[in-house]
């Protein structure tokens, strides 16, 4: 027996003078059971079965050798090689010029935060390949950036960062100075080719060549020039904190050059 209250609550209901769903009399349902079906195969894709076996052989070719290779940085630097080729002076101003010549800073002033520009100039370049390092220094400001040529004779500017920093003095003769190694974090992203490591610094004068190894055991001859020396290589932390020194008189040295 139900009570006034429920009599009155269920008047309320909005679906009281609804069928019950599943009556044979139910005119709806029965329309809807009377109509005819197909069925749709589902279609999965087989991307993520291409992208397993590519993440597979990248942990194969990680597991043979101590340098860690980013997942299409190989391909990117194919051409790179150990021994880098000279770069004629008007090729590396032209290379500067596509990097930017200019390294930004933020000075307070009296009308508030002021982007004071520093210009900064090539002192340094070599050629891997197809890709070509540009070192660029100034006035409390050091630039790198990596650039190759595309097959119309563009340009192309792979990664590039201009930082504000101390610049060191040259050293002694027979002395070197460590100004930044580690991999270079610019390189990676939606517009770099790869982590590569890059590293650089000032080279006295007395110092003919410089060479390091890769940590997989490759001999990379560095580029030195007007008392600089640089060098990279493809992968994260690929090259070792050593470098083997040669000078003018046929002398060698070893030193760290890690930071």
């Amino acid at each position: 027996m139900k009570s006034p209250m429920m009599d009155d609550l269920a008047d309320l209901d909005p679906a009281r003078d609804l069928r019950a769903p599943g009556r044979p009399d139910d005119e709806a349902l029965q329309a809807i059971l009377g109509t005819a079906r197909r069925a749709t195969p589902i279609r999965r894709s087989a991307r993520p079965a291409v992208l397993a076996g590519a993440a597979a052989a990248a942990v194969v070719a990680v597991a043979g050798v101590a340098t860690v290779w980013w997942p299409g940085s190989q391909a990117a630097y194919a051409s790179w090689t150990s021994v880098p080729a000279t770069v004629a002076p008007d090729a590396m101003e032209a290379d500067a010029q596509a990097c930017g010549t200019v390294a930004h800073r933020i000075t307070e002033g009296d009308d508030g935060p002021q982007v004071e520009s520093v210009p900064i100039s090539p002192v340094l370049a070599e050629q891997r390949g197809d890709y070509t390092y540009v070192l660029l220094t100034g006035d409390s400001a050091i630039g790198e950036c990596l650039v190759t040529t595309q097959a119309s004779g563009a340009t192309d500017v792979v990664a590039g960062d201009a930082v504000l920093r101390s610049v060191p003095g040259e050293p002694g003769p027979r002395d070197v100075t460590t100004v930044q190694t580690g991999t270079a974090s610019w390189s990676e992203g939606d517009t770099g080719d790869g982590a590569l490591t890059s590293a650089y610094g000032r080279a006295g004068s007395d110092v003919a060549s410089f060479a390091l190894t890769t940590t997989s055991g490759e001999r990379v001859e560095a580029t030195v020039q007007d008392g600089w020396w640089a060098v990279w290589a493809p992968g994260e932390a690929s090259l070792r904190p050593t470098a083997e020194l040669t000078f003018t008189d046929g002398a060698r040295a070893e030193v760290a050059v890690g930071r």
